[in-house]
């Protein structure tokens, strides 16, 4: 495949690296990995509550769904940086898709 170099392929490579370079430098990796640590710790904890047969299970499962819900509310601004970044990648390739199919078009 033969690529057609102009300015939508180029400006869109360059937003396309933008956003990788934000999504590892702006935390939206390690604010996905906490979110997915948040949501576990919810699922079991409400798990443990269902399958609770005494108090201390009771609040030792409150605890783990609170603490899973303080995650989900820490890592919220990595996770709004994680979805900026994976916009810009896909304007990005949207852009070259455009170069690549229509060629060099005049902006009106």
């Amino acid at each position: 495949m033969k690529l057609k170099w102009n300015i939508q392929t180029i400006g869109g490579f360059v937003l396309m690296g933008i956003g990788l370079i934000a999504m590892i430098g702006w935390g939206g990796i390690s604010g996905l990995f906490g979110y997915i640590f948040a949501l576990i710790m919810i699922g079991f904890g409400y798990w443990l509550w269902r399958t609770a047969d005494t108090t201390l299970k009771r609040v030792c499962s409150g605890l783990v769904m609170l603490a899973g819900a303080a995650l989900i509310i820490f890592w919220l601004p990595q996770v709004i940086s994680l979805v900026l970044a994976a916009a810009i990648i896909f304007i990005g390739w949207i852009l070259v898709r455009n170069g690549q199919s229509q060629g060099y078009r005049h902006w009106k």
